[in-house]
Formats: structure tokens, sequence, C-alpha cells
């Protein structure tokens, strides 16, 4: 089963912004047997984009068909819908999705599934995964580990907290004198 994440970090300011994109694989006894985190290219400024660029990645490194477990519903829904809707020129992920279909030979697995992100141990055996299913332990922890792996990322390019709050001081100012004038 892999379970892929998304994360981006800094905005809204897209000067700040940073995204980051991971998968993990966990086997039938729930142990790591395959993993990758890393930045998605420039064009990428959000965190649906990080999610589909994490999809994307997953299914590029698969070793045959493989269960996706997805924590975003907006990408699940794009990848269940299909190609033609995947790749309209007015998304801006269609290069992503054009990719994606490619590498699944134009068919979404058999087997994709929406997995609610940032769960607690009492969600297990509670709360219902797209499919149906109930979310299992080793769901929330497939989910916990990609979504660790995806803020890693983001912070191998991360903007520099004093830069940051430099930013943030900035923009505080520049409003508050826009509003002195009105």
């Amino acid at each position: 089963v892999v379970y892929t994440d998304g994360s981006v970090l800094d905005g809204p300011t897209p000067l700040l912004r940073r995204a980051g994109w991971a998968f993990v694989a966990l086997d039938e006894d729930g142990r790591v047997r395959a993993s990758a985190h890393g930045v998605p290219p420039p064009w990428i400024t959000t965190i649906f984009g990080a999610e589909t660029w994490a999809v994307l990645q997953a299914v590029s490194h698969a070793c045959g068909t493989a269960i996706l477990r997805i924590d975003c519903k907006s990408a699940v829904d794009v990848l269940l819908a299909g190609r033609e809707r995947a790749v309209t020129p007015r998304r801006l992920t269609a290069r992503a999705w054009a990719a994606i279909f490619a590498a699944l030979d134009d068919a979404p697995p058999d087997d994709v599934s929406w997995i609610p992100a940032h769960t607690a141990a009492a969600d297990v055996g509670r709360r219902r995964i797209g499919n149906g299913a109930f979310l299992s332990e080793m769901d929330r922890r497939g989910n916990d580990t990609a979504d660790e792996l995806a803020k890693a990322a983001v912070e191998l390019h991360r903007v520099p907290a004093r830069l940051r709050e430099a930013v943030a001081a900035q923009e505080e100012q520049v409003s508050i004198d826009g509003m002195v004038g009105r």
C-alpha cells in the first residue's frame, strides 16, 4: 500500500512559500518497503500541486499495480475522473497529471482511496476511508509517515526563519501604512 502526501509551508506570500512531496510503501505486515521525499519543480506552488506531484512520484516508482491511499480528496477525485478531466489546459497541474496517466497506461489503479489526514489513535476502526473500509493502524501510520517526510522535504529549501520574520514584519508595516491614509 502506497501512501502519498504533499506539504506547503510559509504561504500565502509566493516569495516565501515552499512545497514538498513524499510517499511511503508499506507491505502487508505494515513494514516500510520504500519511501521517498523531495522538492517539486518551481511551477508547483500549491498544496494540490504538491499532493499531485507526490502521486506522480509514487506511481512512477511503484513496482506493479500499487494500492494508493491519498489524503487529498480533490487529487483522488481528479485521478478517478480520468485523464481527460485531469489534463485540461486550464489545470495548472496538467503536466503532472499527463505524466501520472502515462505511468498508469491511462487508467487509474483499481484500488485508490482517500484517507483522512492527521488522525488520532481513537480514529482507528471508527473513521472510514474513501472505499468505505475503516481506518486501520497501518493506514494511520502510513499517512503520518508520508506527512512527516513531505514536511522534511519542505525543510530542505525553506527560507530561514529570520528572513520569514523580516518579510512578515515588512508586510505588516505596509498594511498599517496603507490603512493610515484612509
